[in-house]
């Protein structure tokens, strides 16, 4: 268990990288602001047109290869040790690598970059465009991330958050009953998780982009509709200049265990208006309005078991993924950020449910991006555990989003907690969990 001291030390730390992110500028960003590189994926190449010196032999300014020059990045660097293997390419635009020489040890080799979303939208249309000028990635908020202090930042903790609803409709008593149409459901249970009425239309489910709710670059990745309410949800927040296809890399396991089990996955592009719940601002609390209607919906029509819906998450989607098992504790059944935790503080969690939290991070020192995720993990470890939540640390001793080799043990950890498994199943870490984790 952390002590006292050390989480103190942990939040000042925290806390004097942060006074470092307002000296950054502009966008707030861990993929810019303390790298060379531009941003791009974790795993993948940023999408953008043609540098115009590209094939110049010369690695120029906002080129982070040209030709063979790579500058020492490996296909273990780009892929952040999923697919350590082979030969890395620089991309024929010099805006990003190319991957597609990159396997892992069991041979699989490293899937494309998703592409960014285009087209018309619409809920059961082509994938939308999101942001100004075809870009697929939009800016975090209207005119870019806003500056820590004044000026608008939102405040972590009660009160600055924007709650379910009228405080959520419950389901059944034994967590199984999808939510009715009508309106009225059955008396909940003690651990039952509350499941936000269906207000309004709701998505088709299904392998696409969509729009809605006002919102584009929405991805969904479903797998058959399981006869009965048994199928997974998994909720998935990607890191600053990535895409919401990320899960498909830095989550394999854990996306293909979902979609085979007949469950869905739900990936933003974008957001409603960040805050710093993502640390830099690309997701906000807001966002979660529209994850309510959509788990809301899924289970009412898509079979999803109120009992299995989980949070994941690289960096800045790692923090979110955290923060989304507080905001949301009424309904989210476990939580397994990569490179995440409380960037400060924890927001206020949304009633007395704790979900289980698995953290996965580098070596304190290493992964740092701005801030240092493995004290941001520490924090979100001791904050879960003095709430009486059950936690699991994992060290990879690696860098930053360097879990996506331990996304199986996630996916074993995830399966083993459903909402309010009691009493907790594991007393110890099951045989062949990797032993860079610790109950905490």
């Amino acid at each position: 268990m952390l002590s006292s001291a050390r989480a103190e030390r942990c939040k000042r730390s925290v806390v004097a990288k942060l006074l470092e992110m307002a000296v950054c500028g502009g966008a707030i960003a861990f993929y810019g602001c303390s790298s060379a590189s531009p941003s791009a994926a974790p795993g993948g190449s940023a999408q953008s047109s043609k540098s115009t010196t590209c094939g110049n032999g010369v690695v120029d300014p906002g080129e982070p290869c040209d030709g063979a020059l790579l500058q020492g990045a490996t296909c273990s660097s780009v892929t952040n040790g999923a697919f350590p293997i082979g030969n890395l390419a620089c991309a024929p635009d010099c805006n990003g690598f190319n991957e597609s020489g990159c396997t892992n040890p069991s041979g699989e080799t490293a899937p494309p970059p998703p592409p960014p979303p285009s087209g018309n939208g619409g809920a059961e249309g082509n994938p939308p465009p999101s942001g100004a000028g075809g870009s697929p990635i939009s800016p975090p908020g209207a005119g870019g991330a806003p500056p820590l202090g004044g000026g608008g930042t939102p405040p972590i903790g009660a009160g600055g958050f924007t709650p379910i609803g009228n405080g959520g409709t419950p389901v059944g008593t034994g967590g199984m009953t999808p939510v009715g149409q009508a309106g009225t459901p059955p008396t909940q249970g003690p651990m039952d998780p509350q499941i936000p009425a269906v207000t309004g239309d709701c998505p088709q489910w299904g392998n696409t982009t969509i729009t809605y709710m006002g919102l584009s670059g929405i991805q969904i990745a479903a797998g058959i509709k399981a006869p009965g309410p048994t199928a997974p949800m998994l909720i998935y927040w990607h890191g600053t200049g990535s895409t919401s296809g990320e899960f498909a890399l830095m989550a394999a396991p854990v996306a293909s265990g979902v979609t085979a089990a007949g469950g869905v996955i739900v990936s933003f592009q974008n957001t409603t208006g960040g805050d710093l719940n993502s640390g830099t601002f690309i997701f906000g609390a807001g966002d979660l309005n529209i994850i309510d209607q959509m788990v809301a919906c899924a289970v009412r029509d898509y079979n999803i078991d109120p009992r299995k819906i989980y949070s994941m998450g690289c960096s800045a989607g790692g923090l979110m993924a955290t923060a989304t098992g507080a905001l949301r504790s009424s309904y989210i059944a476990a939580v397994s950020p990569n490179s995440g935790g409380f960037p400060v503080l924890s927001p206020a969690f949304q009633n007395g449910h704790t979900p289980p939290l698995m953290t996965v991070h580098g070596m304190k020192g290493e992964d740092v991006v701005v801030i240092d995720f493995s004290d941001a993990s520490a924090l979100a470890d001791m904050i879960y555990k003095q709430r009486g939540g059950f936690v699991i640390d994992c060290d990879t001793g690696g860098g930053h989003c360097g879990g996506a080799g331990l996304a199986g043990d996630a996916w074993t950890f995830l399966q083993a907690h459903p909402f309010g498994v009691s009493p907790e199943p594991w007393t110890s870490l099951p045989p062949g969990f990797s032993s860079q984790c610790k109950i905490q």
